[in-house]
């Protein structure tokens, strides 16, 4: 209000000034002179008014430009500010609108870059994570989570609240230390699992201060496999040697004089053809599981589940075990018939050679509109709970010494129907308690 009054006082001083100066040139009666004072005056008021109107112009202008400024700060989409070209913060203007533009780009650049930054942390297959010299991490990515157990944490977040095994705390702290990159294989206990994680330490600069950069890879299923690999080559040879060593050691022995005697020729010759048949099995099982790893599907029909049962119970014609055949004749699925049969032959044989004088054992099945369950439950020996895990391994035996007093085989059973089951999508659970007897059951979708 003050600077409106001094403008006006200002604009009609100068009116007054003119007004005098006419006066001395022009000789004006009294009652002309007011009326020319008055008229003065009002000029006076809408002069000074104009020049408010011009300023508030102006000073509309700029506040735009002031508020798209805080706007942008907020984080909100950079806006320019419409100007005219006859404005005089023109050029003021027009730069601002430039700045706002490289603001708005910078800005989608950014956004884009972090995005596929995004992107890239949660499809990698191993888990990274960084840490800063105060031991927080600000990046986690969702793999990071599900190889430590935790949950996808919010960040930035201390590291101890999140990385509680010693070992890795230790790798990293040594990478702070030596300012140099680290590796090892780590066994971290996750969720009461022991599990080998290959953890590689990376240590980089961010500004004035060192930061560690963290990738976890799990190993555990790697170095599973070299083992199965390895008990694979281990087994095979030696399943190979046995009958290869009892056949070729009747035979010489066949040659010499014990081959004239007819009671012992028999005998040994006898001897010579089970252990053929037992490497005719072993090559024929091992030809099964080759088939499986690369053999399409074979014809979807309708499986009468007991039918196959119960052939399979023909077969095996054990007198020893009582097998119980639960299912009910009209139970039938879709599927593929000679898998169902291999699958069923599979667990019925071993289900008997593990058992016990006149054990049993007791065939159950049943399905719903999207998967049918097949279950097979003895009476036998049963399996101790650290040996479960691995019974689908190829060759495995658990205590071998104990096994063989009991049944001799190839081994490759029970790999053959997880391969089978795993092939159409389906699982396999054993449940087990040595003296009580073991459970199999399978569930394949429809």
């Amino acid at each position: 209000m003050k600077n409106k009054f001094e403008k006006f006082i200002i604009i009609l001083g100068l009116n007054l000034i003119l007004l005098i100066s006419l006066t001395q040139i022009v000789s004006l009666t009294r009652q002309t002179l007011t009326a020319l004072i008055f008229i003065v005056i009002l000029i006076s008021i809408v002069e000074a008014w104009l020049s408010q109107l011009w300023e508030m112009s102006d000073a509309t202008e700029l506040a735009v430009m002031k508020k798209r400024m805080q706007d942008t700060l907020d984080g909100e989409t950079p806006r320019g500010v419409l100007v005219s070209p006859e404005s005089p913060y023109y050029d003021l203007l027009q730069s601002f609108n430039a700045l706002q533009t490289y603001v708005r780009h910078s800005q989608y650049d950014n956004k884009r870059d972090v995005g596929n930054y995004q992107t890239l942390l949660t499809s990698l297959p191993v888990g990274v994570i960084n840490v800063d010299r105060h031991h927080t991490i600000d990046v986690f990515n969702q793999k990071a989570a599900d190889l430590l157990g935790v949950s996808l944490p919010k960040l930035p977040i201390s590291e101890n609240l999140i990385i509680r095994q010693f070992t890795l705390s230790e790798l990293i702290s040594q990478t702070f230390n030596t300012q140099s990159k680290q590796q090892s294989i780590l066994n971290l206990t996750i969720n009461g699992e022991t599990r080998q994680y290959d953890a590689s330490t990376l240590y980089h600069q961010s500004g004035a201060e060192g930061e560690v950069m963290i990738m976890l890879y799990d190993l555990t299923s790697v170095l599973q496999i070299e083992r199965m690999q390895a008990d694979f080559l281990a087994n095979a040879s030696h399943e190979f040697k046995t009958p290869l060593t009892a056949i070729t050691g009747f035979v010489e022995t066949l040659q010499g004089p014990a081959g004239d005697d007819p009671k012992t020729r028999a005998q040994f010759l006898t001897i010579v053809a089970n252990e053929s048949q037992r490497l005719s099995d072993l090559v024929n099982d091992i030809l099964s599981l080759s088939r499986l790893k690369h053999k399409a599907d074979g014809e979807v029909s309708m499986i009468k589940v007991s039918e196959i049962i119960n052939q399979q119970i023909q077969k095996i014609n054990s007198q020893r075990v009582k097998i119980h055949n639960d299912v009910a004749d009209r139970f039938e699925v879709v599927g593929v018939s000679e898998d169902a049969t291999t699958i069923i032959q599979n667990l019925l044989t071993n289900a008997v050679k593990y058992n016990v004088e006149n054990g049993e054992v007791w065939v159950t099945a049943k399905k719903d509109k999207s998967q049918w369950t097949l279950s097979v439950r003895d009476s036998g020996i049963g399996i101790p709970l650290s040996q479960q895990s691995r019974i689908f391994e190829r060759f495995y035996r658990g205590d071998e010494s104990r096994q063989r007093k009991i049944a001799s085989g190839t081994g490759l059973g029970l790999a053959i129907v997880n391969e089978i089951v795993t092939k159409h999508n389906g699982q396999l659970q054993v449940k087990s308690q040595v003296g009580v007897g073991t459970t199999i059951t399978l569930t394949l979708p429809l």
